[in-house]
């Protein structure tokens, strides 16, 4: 992780921010990746959290999910034993998970935050009670695709004409995708107006995936100026990067200039004029031909 820069007490204008969990702890899931550590046992789980602890992860992240049925999730029991020997190391947890019964779970066996919200079905009033029991809870929706044909022309001129017209030709209407969105789409709804605080972050490769989200996120119930701070000051509370995540005093000068009031509306976000790290502005159109030079070869 990148020393502080004692000249403007941040990181210098060069380096990256680098937070981690390590490989995370998952039931056995033959045939999927084996990044994370497979747990069967409380001791294993221990183990496994004890030297991810002594890597200094930032958080530990446990899968509870049994991939459409196909696995064995981590059991109550697992993860539980995994999540107490995180907090006896003073590290904070973070959940992957799928049902409402597994999110009441790993709630009671103490989460700190959810990864994903509640996939199977509509959130009820015993587990936003849970939620609202946990003030310092924060909850990463990670929305999936809405299920309907989007205009994407506003990426034209970032990606060129060809990735254009494939990315644009795979936006399609899918009924199947919507009914999955509405209960995710509902249950942020709930959350939000309960007051539990949201946060964007991302869950893959996609790089422009946070600003179809940020649009999902305002179809969801949440207003252009709430989406604002999930993206900036909610995320850098769940990261715990204490100089970003808000325009202040002795934080670093992250910024994005806009043409237009993302609070009018939140996809003006996507009209950027000038972006600044580190208090220096990016050269974005040099970014653009070395991307664009690259792709070429």
């Amino acid at each position: 992780m990148p020393e502080p820069d004692s000249r403007v007490g941040t990181i210098g204008s060069g380096s990256s921010r680098f937070r981690t969990a390590g490989r995370g702890l998952t039931g056995p899931e033959p045939g999927r990746t084996e990044a994370p550590y497979w747990v069967r046992t409380e001791a294993e789980a221990r183990k496994d959290v004890q030297e991810l602890a002594a890597k200094k992860v930032d958080l530990v992240k446990f899968w509870v999910d049994d991939r459409d049925h196909t696995v064995t999730k981590l059991s109550p029991a697992l993860y539980g034993a995994a999540i107490d020997e995180a907090h006896k190391h003073g590290l904070r947890t973070i959940a992957h998970i799928y049902t409402l019964e597994d999110a009441k779970g790993v709630l009671r066996a103490g989460i700190d935050y959810f990864a994903h919200s509640v996939r199977d079905r509509d959130i009820d009033d015993e587990f936003v009670s849970m939620m609202k029991a946990r003030p310092s809870m924060i909850v990463d929706p990670n929305l999936p695709d809405r299920g309907v044909r989007v205009d994407r022309s506003w990426l034209r001129e970032s990606v060129g004409p060809a990735a254009f017209e494939k990315l644009q030709a795979k936006s399609k209407d899918d009924p199947k995708a919507q009914q999955f969105f509405g209960i995710q789409s509902r249950n942020l709804a709930k959350l939000n107006a309960a007051g539990i605080k949201i946060a964007l972050g991302t869950d893959g490769p996609i790089p422009w995936a946070a600003h179809e989200e940020m649009a999902d996120m305002v179809a969801s119930g949440m207003t252009p100026a709430q989406v604002i701070v999930a993206a900036t000051r909610n995320a850098a509370e769940l990261l715990k990067v204490t100089d970003a995540g808000a325009v202040a005093a002795r934080k670093s000068a992250d910024f994005i200039v806009l043409d237009a009031n993302p609070l009018d509306d939140i996809t003006n976000t996507r009209r950027i004029a000038a972006v600044y790290l580190r208090g220096s502005q990016v050269d974005r159109a040099g970014l653009r031909a070395r991307w664009t030079s690259g792709k070429s070869q």
